[in-house]
């Protein structure tokens, strides 16, 4: 028998379960691993099993540890005999003279080259090649790099996030103010609905009638610990009136849904009025998408965190990067953390130490010093001319960190905190670095950015219903867009969310969906899909867990007669190795 818990945590076919409880008990697969199969392969069914199990036995091989390749160190002639045998006077080593060649030439590299080294201590390591992964039109050359500056603005209608206070917020209020946003959005929905459907008349939701009606509100699952599926979506109304209906799919051939969107459907309710059944489902908005204008242009590099593996802190993968980004000069360059990631072995453990040094560190030393590696990178990026404009995003990951979603701008956050020891943060400001919210939503030479350095994908992926089966990443990429939202989902996920500033979550742009949309995620397939005009860049994260990771660069030519967004766009993945 298949465990309960196990069955919650995957959905699957009851025929699937004891299957999968026994690849489960061999691979000890997560959620992701299986997130990420039903997204490439479908919904996992008896015959994609073997499927499976071949892609759980790859994840497995893939992430082994290689075994490192044991030398046998060279020994003087002789041995112990020619260590006797010195004349008088004559100084003896046990060590190699290829070995003390070798030491001779090598110079400690990285953060610390002018700190001795401790006894016993690692050096940092060397710089690491640069090479492309991927790409999704290898084939499209690379514009000439442009001469003019960039212009950037925020985008008109975007909130700006500052310091604030939050933990007072009650549930009440919570709901309340989700709520204000299911109001503004009713006229709009049921006016769309009322195209669809011109001579049906509009319900309430609660309210039983036996005639076709329209029904607006919010998705949600029937029990408060199962995951969603075609059996369990109940449509709430406002919070207030504590008013809810359940939804038979069963006879729509079209439906896209997940916890927390805001829907209008068409139907009718069943004898007793605790059932709607469903004939006609509205996922959310039209998206009004914006073509970029034909002489725009861009060239950027985004870089997000973690920047050092999780059982270390040696931050020469974030040196290599930004080594990169001075020899390919992009006109912009995004660093999103978590600079310092809080599930860091080190910084759990309270064991911090720079690279280089056996001595410990608190907090704000691995700060101090990773700004002023910020700070040696950036520096010949700004003096370009053109410089660089380089933007950069905090993240709810931060060892160090006080806010939710919206988050405000990194120096803000650390400024008063580090105190006196902010003096690389105060330069990297006069450089004219920006520090960002995040989210963000900024107009980089008229392209409209939206940009976070959480996860979006994999909330709307996690629970969402797809009838009928398709490609599940595109599908849940056009659900950011009609629900207007990066972070939609209810239940709040992720769940660090300031519901009084949740505004600054929405795409500001009156309606229009952003040109490009960046952010990290686990799902590497929804790196450069084009969606009704939108680009969205996944960038992957610079290290992972126990490997060196990946960053994306950026291209966007002017537009020859007529081209759409996939003909302008070059999208590499770079990895680092």
């Amino acid at each position: 028998m298949a465990d309960a818990s196990l069955a919650s945590r995957f959905r699957a076919p009851a025929e699937c379960q004891e299957k999968l409880a026994e690849l489960h008990k061999r691979f000890a697969f997560s959620e992701v691993e299986f997130e990420c199969f039903e997204a490439n392969a479908g919904s996992l069914t008896t015959t994609k099993l073997p499927q499976f199990e071949a892609y759980l036995q790859k994840e497995k091989e893939r992430k082994a540890p290689k075994k490192p390749v044991v030398r046998p160190q060279a020994r003087p002639l002789g041995g112990d005999i020619a260590l006797k045998r010195q004349w008088p006077g004559q100084a003896s080593t046990s060590q190699p003279k290829r070995a003390r060649e070798a030491d001779a030439k090598e110079e400690p590299r990285g953060a610390l080259q002018n700190t001795p080294m401790q006894p016993g201590a690692t050096a940092p390591r060397a710089p690491m090649q640069v090479s492309t992964k991927s790409s999704n039109a290898s084939n499209l050359d690379r514009p000439t790099r442009s001469v003019l500056p960039v212009k950037v603005q925020e985008a008109p209608g975007s909130q700006k996030v500052t310091s604030y206070r939050w933990i007072n917020e009650t549930i009440a209020a919570r709901a309340a103010l989700r709520d204000e946003r299911l109001q503004e959005w009713e006229a709009l929905v049921v006016s769309e609905m009322q195209i669809r459907a011109p001579e049906v008349a509009v319900g309430t939701v609660g309210v039983p009638c036996q005639s076709e009606s329209i029904l607006f509100g919010r998705i949600a699952c029937e029990g408060f610990e199962g995951r969603l599926n075609d059996r369990s979506i109940m449509l709430e109304g406002p919070s207030v009136a504590n008013t809810k209906v359940r939804l038979n799919v069963a006879d729509c051939k079209q439906i896209a849904a997940f916890p927390g969107q805001i829907v209008g459907v068409v139907g009718r309710s069943g004898m007793t009025g605790s059932t709607f059944h469903v004939s006609d489902f509205l996922p959310g908005l039209p998206i009004q998408g914006e073509a970029m204008a034909p002489e725009s242009s861009l060239h950027a590099m985004i870089v997000a965190g973690p920047f050092s593996q999780r059982d270390r802190l040696d931050f020469t993968a974030l040196q290599s990067a930004l080594a990169h980004a001075q020899i390919e000069r992009p006109q912009v360059l995004i660093l999103l953390g978590p600079f310092l990631d809080a599930s860091n072995t080190k910084v759990m453990e309270g064991e911090a130490s720079l690279s280089g040094s056996e001595e410990p560190a608190c907090l704000e030393e691995v700060y101090v010093h990773l700004f002023a590696e910020l700070r040696k990178g950036l520096e010949p990026l700004r003096a370009a001319r053109p410089a660089t404009q380089v933007f950069i995003l905090p993240s709810l990951e931060e060892a160090v960190n006080f806010h939710p979603l919206p988050q405000p701008p990194m120096d803000i956050m650390l400024a008063q905190w580090l105190e006196e020891e902010a003096t690389d943060l105060l330069q990297l400001q006069q450089m004219g670095v920006r520090f960002l919210s995040n989210p963000a939503h900024v107009e980089i030479n008229g392209i409209k950015v939206s940009i976070t350095s959480a996860d979006a994908l994999s909330p709307i992926l996690r629970e969402m219903v797809l009838r009928p089966e398709g490609r599940k990443v595109e599908e849940a990429l056009q659900l950011l867009l009609k629900q207007r939202c990066l972070f939609p989902a209810v239940p709040r996920d992720p769940a660090q969310v300031y519901e009084v500033k949740a505004k600054a979550l929405d795409f500001p742009w009156d309606g229009i969906a952003p040109q490009i949309c960046i952010f990290p995620s686990p799902l590497a397939v929804m790196n450069g899909a084009v969606v009704e005009n939108t680009l969205f860049v996944n960038p992957g994260t610079l290290c992972r867990q126990a490997a060196l990771g990946s960053f994306a660069e950026l291209w966007i030519q002017p537009a020859e007669g007529v081209s759409t967004m996939k003909d302008r766009v070059r999208l590499d993945l770079k990895k680092l190795g």
